[in-house]
């Protein structure tokens, strides 16, 4: 079949234009990871320090603009951030993904949790991609649109069993490689549904939606019910040398 793959399942506010790359993703990452904005692009809990369009990728600010009766995801934001660890990014030509910790300071025993997020290159930086329009273009019954986004405010679920994601051999042949995004429902029960593709690659679409069916995963929790929950899945493809 071929190569395994790994799965990778939120200062001063205006940055110099002359900062780029790295550090500005991680910068931007934790800003947002403070104010609760890593999982949806609250608008109300942006500070005046805070331009949205210096975070946001445009798509995604617009769609926004466009849409105010769309309720958060959420609506119950934590009381406090808690601590956010910023990974390093992993950069694929104009995208990016860098994983954040979310450390809880006021319940010793509340797990960490972490959040994916995707960074996207414009002209003016890079802005955080919350795939606003891509999602909101499919019907909503194949997408969960009902079901609530994951969010800082949830404990994060995590993969008990399945298939590791594998390079097909027409994708190693044309040497596919990016960042592909697939954002499933993943139920109560530990299984997923709804699973549909944000951002494809050439030859690798179906075989992760076949690992992700074939996965079980312990259910996202909030106020320590289990949920069912809207989450995206990151595939960071790199091809063999």
């Amino acid at each position: 079949m071929g190569l395994l793959l790994p799965w990778l399942g939120t200062g001063c506010a205006s940055l110099s234009r002359g900062l780029r790359g790295p550090g500005e993703i991680t910068d931007k990452a934790r800003r947002l990871c403070e104010h609760n904005l890593l999982a949806w692009p609250d608008l109300s809990r942006f500070p005046a320090d805070m331009a949205p369009q210096d975070y946001v990728r445009p798509e995604d600010l617009a769609w926004l603009q466009a849409h105010p009766e769309v309720p958060p995801p959420v609506t119950k934001p934590p009381s406090q951030p808690g601590l956010c660890e910023v990974q390093a990014p992993s950069v694929l030509g104009d995208f990016a993904t860098v994983a954040v910790k979310l450390r809880p300071t006021t319940d010793e025993e509340a797990p960490p949790g972490d959040i994916m997020a995707t960074f996207q290159e414009t002209p003016g930086g890079w802005r955080l991609v919350y795939w606003l329009p891509e999602e909101a273009a499919l019907p909503a019954q194949a997408s969960g649109a009902n079901v609530p986004l994951f969010s800082e405010a949830l404990i994060q679920p995590w993969k008990l069993s399945g298939t590791d994601l594998v390079y097909t051999r027409e994708a190693l042949q044309e040497r596919v490689q990016g960042l592909m995004v697939i954002r499933c429902v993943i139920t109560r029960r530990g299984n997923l549904t709804h699973c549909h593709t944000l951002k494809p690659l050439p030859f690798m679409v179906q075989p992760a939606l076949e690992a992700l069916w074939g996965s079980r995963y312990a259910p996202a929790k909030l106020d320590g019910e289990f949920v069912d929950v809207r989450y995206t899945f990151h595939f960071n493809l790199r091809a063999p040398r």
